[in-house]
């Protein structure tokens, strides 16, 4: 008789094939995957999990984890201390991690899965609650740095799970100041900043904030971060990242999407050809209809000097009428985006 294989074996095996290849294969389902980090569900004998895996093909991930815990050992450490500290997070079934020649080379980290069920609570509850663990972590001593609502889950139980402990960290003692808990609302109020006033005042009834005018602090702070989030999220399309490829050239520097050029060819050189490119960009963050994917996937400009101009990329099938369209649209999205950074 065959014997079923246990978690070990099943473990090994994935372990076996991330550090040869850099990803996971035999069955397991993708959930998200960025340019060096993945998220993909599996089945062990013992039940569902996912795991996270982090590759470090860039000098400046392998510099940052050069002298301190690799991600897989870090959030597995701060997963284990939100435990004791009795908030409902996932339950870590395995670290395993590796360097070559002292620098980062795999991390993976295996999770039980949760049983989430949909949320039905309503906005002003759910943030609620969201503040209540907030709170339980620094009480705890532990600094969770991504909190939104994509990082808090509802349980079968009704209990509400927090995720995602990587960029966490525990202090030595409570973070009970006015600044912690300011800094802490104001990541949970950020994907409610145009919600009504009852829906923010939660982060007071559940004991996060203690007054009006932290709430008011709160919400100039989560203003002022969203704005930032916005910039970087735009300015992603001239730097190397998930989405987006640079690529320095004899002549300039090369700047596309990273799926592969259509046919097309280069619009003549224009010095606001970068304008249109992160105006483009900014139509996309700011969720402008019809602007989900990039009309131009790729800019090129030449090495910097006064007046240098750069082109844009334009997909052969696209006609001259949208073509205009779509640069006039640009131009706009840039100047939309240039007074949102501004506040004007």
């Amino acid at each position: 008789m065959t014997r079923a294989p246990d978690d070990a074996e099943v473990l090994a095996r994935w372990w076996q094939g991330f550090v040869a290849s850099g990803r996971l294969e035999g069955g397991l389902s993708l959930v998200q995957e960025r340019l060096i980090r993945a998220v993909h569900r599996g089945e062990l004998p013992s039940g569902a999990v996912y795991i996270k895996t982090m590759t470090f093909p860039r000098a400046k991930d392998r510099l940052r984890y050069a002298f301190r815990a690799l991600p897989a050992t870090h959030e597995a450490a701060m997963l284990r201390a939100v435990a004791a500290a009795s908030v409902r997070c996932p339950e870590v079934v395995a670290v395993r991690t590796a360097r070559r020649a002292g620098l980062p080379f795999r991390s993976m980290l295996v999770l039980r899965a949760l049983p989430v069920v949909a949320e039905t609570a309503a906005p002003a509850e759910r943030l609620r609650d969201e503040a209540v663990v907030a709170s339980r972590l620094l009480a705890a001593g532990i600094e969770h740095r991504d909190l939104h609502g994509g990082n808090f889950v509802r349980l079968a139980d009704g209990a509400l799970a927090v995720l995602d402990l990587q960029s966490a960290s525990q202090h030595r003692g409570p973070l009970d100041a006015r600044g912690d808990r300011v800094a802490a609302a104001a990541r949970l109020l950020r994907e409610h900043l145009a919600a009504p006033d009852e829906v923010a005042a939660a982060l007071c009834t559940s004991g996060l904030l203690r007054n009006r005018e932290e709430l008011e602090e709160s919400r100039a702070r989560a203003t002022a971060e969203q704005l930032h989030f916005q910039r970087g999220r735009v300015l992603r399309c001239l730097l190397e990242s998930t989405e987006f490829r640079r690529e320095l050239r004899w002549n300039g520097i090369l700047h596309r999407t990273r799926t592969p050029l259509p046919d097309g060819y280069w619009l003549p050189p224009s010095s606001v050809a970068r304008r249109q490119w992160l105006g483009q960009r900014a139509r996309q963050v700011f969720g402008t209809a019809g602007a989900e994917s990039l009309v131009f996937p790729a800019f090129f400009r030449k090495w910097w000097w006064p007046g240098a101009k750069g082109a844009l990329y334009v997909p052969r099938t696209c006609s001259e009428v949208r073509i205009h369209a779509e640069l006039l649209a640009a131009a706009e999205g840039f100047e939309h985006y240039r007074s949102v950074i501004a506040g004007e």
